[in-house]
């Protein structure tokens, strides 16, 4: 006999069977039981989230000879002819490659027959939102004046793809992604109905990678059963699967964003070297840096890694800040339409880890006491010391903070610099004491408060600087020196914007 598999040998038969869509479930039952099931259904969801296993159940449901109240008996002729797939008036349609208008015309005159052994018909038509416009504009004549003995049901993973026509015609019901907690329980089942030993750490484990889906979930486990042994443990799982451990996950990120290249590649080729699917690494590193980033701010989810490897990730989303593990996670999301090409992961991995790695801040030791100056509530410093006496690394936060200022106040950042941002403090050093002072009027130092501590942190403070050693020279200044006001850059990005251009005006009487 052919191996059935887990996913066909476990399908939910009843509405009791349904995992995660006790709502969904309900209605239906309500519906059969009072008579008043609708001639056409519109089931929207993500993959494996029970849509045509529930269109299933209704149409046996529907034509059960034996049913008790709302759920179909599962053991009469029509029962048993639907669940095995021999049922002829069951006519499931595959829209991907049955979308052209001949076929929905043919559907359209097959409906007109009484159904040969059910008591109605049941058009099951998954991935609807593939048929073409012409075969929707067929389908909804069919629609609008159904025959009696006729029940539809479109599936579909992509419901705003389907016509406002087509769907204002049907009942529409959302499957929702079912919870992990919920998923993993149903592992369990299924691996003590198999008598498998597997431990609640894997099923965990696969529970969080089936992202909501029941039929991944369940294929995941088919296939870990196949592969190992007499016992699968989370070590097991993880080599099994190509995944990285969560130990290695958190070395990676924690590398990644303290700026460490070299250990973040050596990470990297280990995990490789091991025979690790470095597809599956970019999606745990997605996951890693989402749990970090959400711990960052106090926050843990029920898909949390959990133990030493989520007190880890909450120690690097506080030390490297949010936007930079966004930043991060950007650029891995930005892999996915590569991978899909076939580019070599590995490498592609490696070229975006560098290009998105967070270089480290060093701190600006001051060798003089500066003056201080309050204006407005921020405070306005004057360096007694030469600022070109510290070295400081590049700070990809500093392009960043520029990018979400207004362009009238992120002028004034053109010839200024980040010259510390280090506990908690962001101190900015302006090339001219003008540009500081502009900064530092009320509505502009809101603006620049809170534009910095959405890239440094919400405890972030600001210290405006003014270098006078290399601002404007307090002696007039001739109008055809290179030091004129045209020459300023508030000045010059003020003409960008304004589309201005430098005349001279020379009096009458004056060559």
């Amino acid at each position: 006999m052919a191996y059935q598999t887990l996913y066909l040998k476990y399908r939910s038969q009843t509405f009791g069977d349904l995992v995660g869509q006790d709502a969904i479930a309900q209605t239906l039952k309500n519906a059969v039981e009072q008579g008043r099931v609708a001639h056409a259904y519109l089931f929207s969801g993500v993959r494996g989230t029970g849509k045509t296993s529930t269109a299933r159940i209704l149409a046996k449901a529907i034509n059960c000879l034996n049913r008790k109240g709302a759920e179909p008996c599962g053991v009469c002729a029509n029962c048993v002819e639907i669940t095995s797939g021999a049922a002829v008036d069951l006519i499931e349609i595959d829209a991907a490659s049955n979308r052209g208008i001949d076929e929905i015309r043919d559907l359209r005159e097959r409906v007109k027959y009484l159904p040969a052994v059910l008591k109605a018909k049941i058009y099951i038509i998954d991935e609807a939102h593939m048929l073409t416009t012409e075969a929707f504009n067929a389908l909804l004549k069919t629609l609008e004046e159904p025959p009696a003995h006729v029940v539809f049901v479109l599936a579909t993973t992509e419901p705003h793809k389907i016509p406002l026509t087509v769907a204002s015609r049907c009942q529409r019901f959302d499957f929702r992604r079912i919870e992990t907690g919920s998923i993993a329980a149903h592992l369990a089942s299924i691996v003590e109905h198999e008598q498998v030993k597997v431990d609640p750490q894997s099923l965990a484990l696969l529970a969080r990678l089936a992202r909501g889906s029941m039929r991944d979930g369940i294929t995941l486990l088919d296939q870990l059963i196949s592969q190992g042994g007499e016992e699968l443990t989370v070590q097991k799982t993880h080599e099994l699967l190509g995944l990285a451990d969560p130990d290695t996950l958190v070395r990676m990120l924690a590398y990644a964003t303290e700026g460490d290249a070299a250990q973040t590649l050596e990470e990297l080729q280990r995990f490789y070297d091991a025979g690790g699917d470095v597809r599956q690494l970019v999606r745990g590193l997605l996951g890693a840096i989402r749990e970090a980033a959400l711990l960052s701010v106090g926050y843990r989810d029920a898909e949390s890694l959990g133990g030493a490897a989520s007190a880890g990730l909450e120690r690097i989303g506080r030390a490297a800040g949010r936007n930079a593990l966004l930043g991060l996670w950007k650029g891995l999301m930005e892999m996915e339409p590569e991978l899909r090409k076939g580019a070599d992961a590995r490498l592609l991995l490696e070229v975006t880890l560098l290009s998105n790695m967070t270089q480290p801040v060093h701190a600006v030791v001051p060798v003089a006491a500066p003056t201080v100056e309050a204006v407005g509530g921020e405070r306005l410093i004057e360096p007694a010391m030469d600022a070109e006496a510290a070295v400081l690394a590049p700070d990809a936060r500093w392009d960043a903070l520029k990018q979400k200022l207004p362009k009238p106040v992120g002028s004034l950042l053109m010839e200024a610099r980040l010259a510390a941002a280090t506990d908690g403090l962001v101190r900015i050093e302006f090339r001219y004491p003008a540009h500081a002072e502009l900064m530092n009027g009320p509505k502009n130092r809101e603006t620049l408060l809170t534009a910095v501590r959405e890239v440094f942190g919400p405890e972030a403070r600001v210290e405006l600087v003014a270098d006078e050693k290399k601002g404007v020279s307090a002696a007039p200044v001739p109008a055809r020196a290179s030091g004129s006001i045209a020459d300023d850059p508030l000045v010059k990005e003020a003409m960008n914007r304004f589309d201005a251009t430098n005349l001279r005006v020379t009096p009458r009487g004056r060559g």
